[in-house]
């Protein structure tokens, strides 16, 4: 007996689950990825009175979210009340809801979908989970839809700063609330009666006003439309407005234990624990339970290169998109490589909805640079204790204005949603950046921050900076360790098979690699298989040129400049915009030889754009900003410098030694013998037009200034002289030498 309720014990400790509503936590709760110092995980074995239980929901809810956290939500229930049964405890276990969405201010979780929502907020409030007592925890401010999970829940628990309304935000944009969203809350608000319904109407609706109405039983919660029945019921004796008409209703974690919505004020899952009397061990996710995974694995080896991050990106659309993927581990050993390319990479991780997958960033031995910030952009962190992520290369070797765009893309975009501090990303690829621990006198919250993020706070007077991160403001570098007690790693594993462990994995997640499909393109875009498309291009088109009529050049060199182009383009170096250089560049030239008589600036111009659109389409940039893309640079180049020597040959050859092969004898337009040649040169020569002269006829073609004529019943090669005419202009001879004949315009009679 004793020894089943050890086991009982400890397979309760390792099935509890923490329901957190965020946005983009990036780790298992936001304290953590701010940086917080948490209570190690418990040992196996160890006792632990499992009361609680908490799950993860991610702000704001779009998708098809509320489903697998439902899903989450019943195994959690169910488990908890199993649990119980067997301990004999017949007090209601606690189901912890922390609601922590984007870090970004002016989000505050905004963008949930009201439906999603809804339909979470009511099983909350179903019989199903009448077992549990649900608890929201609100360590940050929320506005938006993701506000009804909160009313939905039994007891709130907030920070005292963190503020909860103007949940009609979302639907702002439509001008007007709908009268069936508002139903929506006072439905949630009449059945949990969690909050007023007077405030909950307050927070969706901004047309309404809430009144304070003190009587002689205590305060009173009233919409204006609804206070002279209330006061033919109570004696009056002070009322005031709460919430003006215009505005949405907006309470702090103060205000709100004032008015008797929030039974506690906590900053943190150890606060929250306290107010609760559970076990603060109690309140960590365990990932075993979180979901029904189905995983993949992803390998980033070596340098990040544009090339990679695009494979990366197809081999996960195609996961998500064929296989249903909900789980994507990323094993990372990498000093870094192309920065934009890292970033590109890190915001890929970031735009999933954690709700549906999760990512888990895997670091058995380094993570450096790009390859860090990829790292800390996924959900989750495991390391090896003694693995290491690191700053990368001096900024010195890079562009300053590389750089700068850098920090900029993590500070704005990536950060927000990462739920990082911009500080802590920025400092693994700019190792100038000194991280401080600081401390937030209020709330207590801790937080890793440069000192320009800690001035930025709205709050800034409040946070007060502790020791430095680094030593002799040396470059960042962490252990796995020393990353798993700031906060910043979620784990540490000693292999993978204990990263099998934590999730629940009985088998190796599938690792995705590139199909014969992406084999392919990788050799097509290879620098010398895309020699052999240019040359083959270019050759084809010569062909098709000397071809009469036959057309295999030119089938042969569209194929191959087409592959070229489809190849760049699935690497992700080559757009539209290449393709329609060159496509005009090639126009251009056709234009000047065809058209315009000589070689002037379309020929050149078109030249110049075909060459352009040939180097750009191996390149992610225009402008080279740092000694990587001047070597990516070069090699564009020299690929396209390559295929143009080649295909000169090509045409040296050809002109010289094709003619005679049997095989392209009769295929290919050979020049004329020498005696043919001057007889025909003899012929145009005793050409005689001076019986033309005063003759009036019909431009038959534009003339620009040659073009043709029709002269009587001839249809004769002319010159225009003075300004060009266009076609069906009418014309009379001036002159005539021989072959060459002048013609103006016939002026009005």
């Amino acid at each position: 007996m004793v020894l089943h309720r050890s086991l009982a014990a400890s397979c309760a400790l390792r099935l509890t689950v923490v329901l957190m509503v965020a946005a983009r936590g990036g780790d298992l709760c936001p304290a953590w990825s701010a940086g917080e110092r948490v209570a190690p995980a418990v040992e196996v074995g160890q006792e632990v009175e499992d009361r609680a239980a908490l799950v993860h929901v991610h702000l704001p809810l779009t998708g098809s979210a509320d489903q697998a956290i439902q899903s989450t939500l019943e195994r959690t229930c169910d488990r908890l009340l199993a649990l119980a049964r067997q301990a004999g405890d017949a007090r209601r276990p606690v189901l912890v809801l922390q609601l922590d969405p984007r870090s970004l201010a002016d989000s505050a979780g905004k963008g949930s979908q009201f439906e999603r929502v809804f339909s979470l907020a009511r099983f909350l409030c179903s019989r199903q989970m009448a077992g549990v007592k649900t608890v929201a925890f609100v360590p940050q401010s929320i506005r938006g839809h993701g506000v009804l999970l909160a009313l939905a829940c039994e007891e709130i628990v907030m920070a005292a700063d963190a503020q909860l309304g103007e949940a009609g935000i979302d639907e702002a944009v439509e001008g007007t609330i709908r009268q069936t969203v508002i139903a929506a809350y006072r439905e949630i608000a009449e059945t949990r009666r969690t909050i007023p319904v007077a405030l909950a109407v307050g927070m969706i609706d901004a047309s309404a006003e809430v009144l304070q109405v003190e009587t002689e039983d205590g305060i009173h919660f009233v919409l204006r439309r609804e206070f002279e029945p209330f006061a033919q019921k109570h004696e009056i004796l002070e009322k005031k407005v709460l919430v003006p008409r215009g505005t949405m209703a907006q309470f702090d974690g103060r205000e709100g234990r004032q008015f008797g919505f929030v039974k506690y004020l906590a900053s943190d899952l150890a606060g929250v624990a306290k107010s609760l009397d559970v076990a603060v061990e109690s309140l960590r996710e365990n990932d075993a339970l979180a979901g029904q995974w189905r995983p993949i694995m992803v390998d980033i080896r070596g340098p990040i290169t544009p090339h990679l991050a695009s494979q990366i990106e197809t081999l996960i659309g195609n996961a998500l998109q064929k296989d249903s993927t909900n789980w994507i581990g990323v094993r990372i050993d990498s000093a870094g490589g192309d920065l934009e390319a890292s970033v590109r990479l890190a915001t890929t991780f970031a735009r999933l909805d954690s709700n549906s997958v999760r990512t888990v960033a895997y670091v058995p031995a380094e993570a450096a640079g790009g390859a860090a910030v990829a790292a800390l952009a996924c959900d989750q962190l495991v390391m090896h204790p003694t693995a290491h992520l690191r700053a990368g290369k001096s900024a010195g070797q890079m562009a300053a204005d590389e750089l700068d765009a850098a920090k900029t893309t993590l500070r704005q975009s990536l950060a927000p949603r990462a739920g990082r501090s911009w500080s802590l990303l920025a400092a693994m690829i700019d190792p100038g950046i000194e991280l401080f621990s600081y401390h937030h006198k209020t709330s207590g919250e801790d937080r890793l921050m440069s000192a320009e993020e800690a001035a930025q706070q709205p709050d800034a007077a409040s946070w007060q900076r502790g020791q430095p991160l680094q030593e002799n403001n040396q470059p960042l570098t962490l252990s796995g360790q020393r990353a798993l007690e700031l906060g910043i790693a979620s784990q540490t594993v000693e292999s993978f098979d204990e990263l099998k462990q934590l999730f629940g994995f009985r088998e190796d997640p599938p690792t995705v690699k590139p199909n014969w499909a992406l084999e392919l393109i990788e050799a097509l875009a290879s620098p010398e298989f895309a020699v052999l498309l240019l040359m083959a291009g270019f050759a084809g088109i010569y062909l098709e040129l000397r071809t009469p009529g036959l057309g295999v050049g030119g089938f042969v060199g569209s194929v191959a400049l087409m592959l070229f182009f489809w190849s760049k383009y699935l690497e992700g170096t080559a757009g539209w915009l290449e393709v329609l250089l060159f496509a005009a560049g090639i126009s251009f030239i056709l234009l000047e030889v065809f058209v315009i008589p000589g070689f002037g600036i379309f020929g050149l111009g078109g030249g110049m754009l075909v060459v352009a659109s040939l180097v750009l389409a191996s390149l992610t940039f225009v402008r080279p900003r740092s000694e990587s893309d001047l070597e990516d640079l070069a090699r564009a180049a020299g690929v396209v410098a390559i295929a143009g020597i080649g295909v000169m040959a090509f045409v040296v050859a050809s002109r010289r030694y094709l003619p005679q092969a049997p095989v392209f004898r009769r295929m290919v337009l050979a020049p004329l013998p020498p005696a043919e040649r001057a007889a025909l040169d003899n012929r145009e020569t005793l050409a005689d037009y001076s019986n033309l002269v005063g003759a009036q006829g019909v431009a038959a073609t534009h003339l620009r200034p040659a073009g043709k004529a029709k002269i009587g019943h001839q249809l004769v090669d002319v010159l225009a002289e003075g300004e060009p005419l266009d076609r069906g202009t009418p014309i009379v001879v001036v002159e005539a030498h021989a072959n060459r004949v002048i013609v103006r315009a016939v002026g009005p009679a």
